[in-house]
């Protein structure tokens, strides 16, 4: 085999790689037996190899060595430090003993401090159930203040109704904690059970809120059910009206943020909470629409009136005929007013009508003063209840002067006779 060298020149080489090459170049291992020449190639990574090989088995024996020599000390070593943290264990774990140990007595010597605070809780909580009570009972019998001081009950309140299982600060039905809870405190459980007593009483006040609220809900839903009665018998929808409103409190904003179960203790409390005020929202609108709606005379009381609402005898053609208003006799330039807010819709000559006023009002009515001599509005102008819109007249078809007055629902003619009427019922719902 032929052997090739690499000649450097006399220079040894630069650079790692170059070093490392060099150091592990191939070498050849000649033999001779019985004049024949042999030679083993130790190619570099067979050098590798071996010298990789030499090194782990030299450290493991070294190993091995200090492991058999210093056997005794290494586990020596380790029975101490096992020792030391046993020892630092205990140590930590008697701190613990003693501090509850402490824990317990003071709690032991505070048991009666403990269980007087519990009922000075209890009674506080005793006497807002008393108030809640007294409220309950106020709201449920409509009582008002008298003349004198004395009290009367309303028409229309709800029927009294009591409540179950009532506990006042002047009578409670149960023992107090420090007579209840006389021996010693052992365990955890029986420290916490007057608070949990307490927690019982508290969920019967939520219980009784629940309920208060429920009636107010029903009351104030039955009223409402009053109002839309009132207004059907008009002709006019409660629920069309109530949509369409522009019923907005006064003075009143911020952003809106949902009452939620923790706001207000529980959900039950929520709901029922929401009801009413879906209830109470339906309410005031439909009350607010009541100073909507033509429900005053156009007139001062001193006007009488001359023909009412219904079938009469023509004053012209001495027929039977229908008078779809009301006539009020007065003298020429009587004032006239409007009898609910709205908005002017014609103002003009209107054929028999004569010089006639009609306004539109919410839900669908509208007013007509007819057979005026002067109209002090014109049409689009918006006005309020009480406005003057014009003066006593006989224009049109007229035999004397007089103010013919209209009320209509829905274009329908309507005795202005049942909003008058509704008015008083409106007044007694809404007081």
């Amino acid at each position: 085999m032929r052997n090739t060298r690499r000649h450097t020149g006399g220079r040894y080489p630069r650079g790692l790689f170059s070093r490392l090459a060099y150091a592990f170049r191939e070498r050849q291992i000649y033999l001779r037996s019985e004049g024949e020449v042999q030679f083993i190639t130790l190619r570099p990574w067979v050098q590798v190899a071996v010298i990789f090989a030499f090194t782990v088995g030299l450290f493991w024996v070294a190993y091995a060595t200090v492991n058999v020599a210093f056997k005794d000390q290494v586990l020596a070593l380790k029975e101490r430090n096992q020792y030391r943290a046993r020892l630092e264990y205990e140590d930590r774990i008697g701190e613990m003993r003693s501090t509850i140990d402490k824990l317990n007595r003071r709690l032991l010597l505070d048991q009666k401090t403990y269980l007087a605070k519990v009922d000075e809780v209890r009674f506080e909580h005793d006497r807002l159930v008393d108030r809640h009570q007294q409220l309950s009972d106020f709201f449920r019998q409509g009582w008002l203040p008298g003349p004198n001081g004395t009290t009367k009950q309303q028409k229309g309140s709800l029927t009294p109704q009591a409540t179950p299982g009532v506990r006042t600060a002047g009578n409670t039905t149960s023992p107090r904690a420090v007579d209840k809870f006389t021996s010693d405190f052992t365990s955890p459980e029986e420290a916490v059970k007057p608070l949990a007593d307490l927690r019982a009483y508290m969920a019967q006040m939520e219980t009784r809120e629940a309920a208060l609220l429920g009636a107010v809900t029903e009351y104030v839903a039955g009223q409402t059910t009053r109002l839309g009665k009132v207004y059907r018998s008009l002709g006019v929808n409660a629920d069309k009206i109530a949509k369409s409103s522009r019923y907005k409190p006064e003075a009143v904003g911020g952003p809106f943020v949902a009452a939620s179960a923790g706001d207000l203790g529980s959900k039950v409390l929520a709901q029922s909470v929401s009801d009413l005020s879906t209830q109470l929202d339906r309410w005031e609108t439909l009350k607010f629409q009541t100073t909507r709606l033509p429900l005053t005379r156009p007139m001062s009381p001193e006007h009488k009136t001359s023909s009412s609402f219904g079938l009469r005898k023509d004053p012209f053609r001495k027929k039977p005929a229908m008078h779809s208003g009301i006539d009020f006799r007065g003298p020429t330039g009587s004032p006239v007013h409007v009898t609910a807010p709205g908005k002017v819709i014609k103002a003009g000559w209107s054929g028999g009508y004569g010089k006639m006023v009609e306004v539109r009002h919410d839900g669908g009515v509208t007013s007509r003063y007819a057979h005026l001599s002067i109209i002090s509005v014109r049409t689009g102008q918006k006005v309020k209840s009480g406005d003057r819109i014009g003066k006593v007249g006989s224009t049109g078809r007229s035999t004397g002067p007089h103010l013919h007055y209209e009320t209509r629902v829905g274009g329908r003619a309507i005795d202005p006779v049942r909003f008058w009427k509704a008015r008083d019922v409106f007044q007694e719902i809404t007081r």
